[in-house]
């Protein structure tokens, strides 16, 4: 069965779910930012459907990323962060962590 990931931060939707598709991975996208504290729900449903979940430190705000913890927290999702802007590098950091959970 084909895995999802969510990559939380960053502006290169396209350039994230062109990697996903090369490497068999589908990818769900959100920019990381937040209007008036946050949109939970937004994030409770990227989560809930992906097998794991990475935000991009340099590209996302801290509202958005405390949200996104809060939220992996309630549904046991292990949350992952990638230092970098690229979009193969927090890819493949959630692709190796998928294979080392299998």
């Amino acid at each position: 069965m084909k895995k999802t990931i969510a990559i939380i931060g960053g502006s290169q939707e396209s350039t994230f779910k062109k990697i996903g598709l090369k490497m068999g991975i589908n990818v769900l996208f959100h920019n990381g930012k937040t209007r008036n504290g946050g949109n939970k729900k937004e994030f409770m449903n990227l989560v809930r459907h992906a097998d794991c979940v990475v935000v991009l430190l340099g590209a996302c705000g801290h509202v958005s990323m405390d949200l996104v913890k809060e939220v992996c927290k309630k549904q046991g999702k292990e949350l992952l962060f990638h230092k970098g802007f690229g979009a193969s590098g927090a890819i493949q950091l959630c692709v190796e962590h998928i294979n080392k959970a299998a």
